[in-house]
């Protein structure tokens, strides 16, 4: 197979949506391959010209990204960007895509990011550090590292400084991890949704 159709690139016209400088930004989508797509940003947005892309661009060119339509969701790389008839054109690479977001999406209300990232809880006035697996905008996977026993349902305090986040947090459910440690399900209690930057919703 020679370099040129390695990848095969199908044309077609479909929408979605990315999450890009605190945005959801609808974009088209041009063509697909295996590896990523090339998309052209709808003109709804604050980002207007490249130079303001490449500064939200600045610490990282990973953006979220949604395709309702071909049932996937994940992250993609910006591997290239530029300007045609007027509108912005990204290159984008698929970084983690997960298929058929019936479940991983529909089902659980909200976009959870895959994030590792430490966090603090109070349990019985005792501190207990975490690490989060994903985060979305109610709610946050946690894992520790030692076996807890706490009721489901408790309500309690936790400081995450990775999206500067502290408050109260309820436990919805917890289970024995394989390495011998807590998975723990927490719940935003007075954390609104527009409270929490850097995760998209994703609810259209």
């Amino acid at each position: 197979m020679t370099e040129s159709n390695r990848y095969y690139r199908k044309k077609l016209t479909s929408h979605g949506f990315i999450y890009l400088a605190d945005e959801e930004i609808e974009i088209a989508v041009r063509n697909l391959s295996l590896t990523g797509l090339l998309a052209e940003i709808s003109d709804n947005h604050s980002l207007h010209t490249l130079e303001e892309l490449f500064n939200a661009l600045k610490d990282s060119t990973k953006i979220d990204l949604w395709l309702p339509e071909m049932r996937l969701i994940g992250e993609a790389d910006i591997i290239r960007a530029d300007k045609e008839d007027g509108k912005i054109h990204l290159a984008l690479e698929f970084s983690h895509i997960t298929h058929d977001i019936d479940n991983v999406l529909y089902k659980r209300k909200n976009y959870r990011k895959e994030l590792q990232a430490p966090g603090m809880i109070v349990f019985e006035g005792k501190k207990h550090t975490f690490t989060t697996r994903n985060v979305s905008v109610t709610g946050l996977l946690a894992h520790f590292a030692e076996q807890l026993h706490i009721a489901e349902g408790s309500v309690t305090i936790f400081d995450f400084q990775q999206l500067q986040l502290r408050g109260k947090i309820k436990v919805i459910w917890l289970e024995l991890a394989e390495d011998g440690g807590t998975l723990m399900g927490l719940e935003y209690v007075e954390i609104k949704k527009d409270q929490v930057h850097g995760i998209p919703h994703f609810e259209h």
